[in-house]
């Protein structure tokens, strides 16, 4: 639905001018600022636990992963909920999902993001983590056996790689009016790239529609799939209160419920 007073081309022009013509406003310079503050005090936080190891954490005996994994596990859901939501509706050929689903999409991206630091940090030495393989294999010893954390990197990788390529798919139209609407050489150049050569013909809306709608279908049982593999973690633990069957189907359900309550 189009207002009064408005066309195609006109709201088309008004959202492109956001990203072409508007200037940067104030108050997004005062928000990078507060965001750049906020990663350098990640950057310090991180830079602290590398040097005195993640007894920081609180981590003792019973509690093996415990702000790690908590937090790991938060994000984790909090990435699922976007792409999931997103092709859902999708599939489901809800055309409101127009006004969220860039929103949802971008959330995942951030939220994998995040998510896959705590397994890279929680050794307390990042550059140790490829003795998780290299030791065992060299010596002869457990090789071909993988290791949780192996779990963990090949899941939320192809989680993300999926949901990395159903953003930038739905994106190809606009990066296309972008681009054909741009007056400088270098964005001009730049959005043509990213746009990929699309003109808008009939054949480019087939294999645009094909390509979005399979990489839907991947990315809906892709969230039951790492789900299922972060729930591992727990189930072949034999910390007591890990080891347990309780975890599976609610890290199905939604895993930033139950993990809290346990630390």
């Amino acid at each position: 639905m189009i207002g009064p007073g408005h066309t195609y081309g006109s709201v088309t022009d008004k959202i492109s001018a956001i990203v072409l013509t508007r200037p940067t406003s104030l108050g997004w310079y005062i928000g990078f600022l507060i965001a750049f503050s906020l990663m350098g005090m990640m950057t310090v936080a991180i830079g602290w636990l590398v040097i005195k190891g993640t007894g920081i954490w609180g981590i003792n005996i019973p509690i093996g992963w415990g702000f790690a994994i908590v937090n790991f596990v938060w994000w984790i859901g909090i990435g699922h909920a976007g792409t999931l939501i997103s092709a859902i509706l999708f599939l489901l050929n809800q055309k409101w999902r127009t006004s969220i689903n860039r929103f949802a999409e971008a959330m995942t991206l951030f939220a994998v993001a995040c998510a896959g630091i705590f397994p890279l940090i929680h050794t307390g030495r990042p550059w140790m983590a490829v003795l998780y393989d290299a030791v065992p294999q060299h010596h002869g010893a457990l090789a071909a056996i993988p290791q949780p954390p192996d779990w963990d990197v090949f899941a939320v990788s192809t989680y993300g790689t999926v949901s990395l390529m159903f953003w930038f798919v739905g994106l190809i139209p606009d990066l296309a009016t972008l681009r054909d609407r741009a007056v400088k050489k270098p964005m001009k150049i730049i959005y043509g790239l990213l746009s990929m050569g699309w003109r808008g013909s009939a054949r480019h809306w087939h294999r645009y529609q094909s390509a979005y709608l399979l990489l839907a279908g991947l990315a809906t049982p892709l969230v039951l799939s790492v789900h299922t593999v972060v729930s591992f973690d727990f189930a072949i633990a034999i910390v007591p209160g890990w080891h347990t069957t309780i975890f599976p189907p609610y890290f199905v359900a939604g895993p930033s419920i139950p993990v809290s309550p346990w630390f």
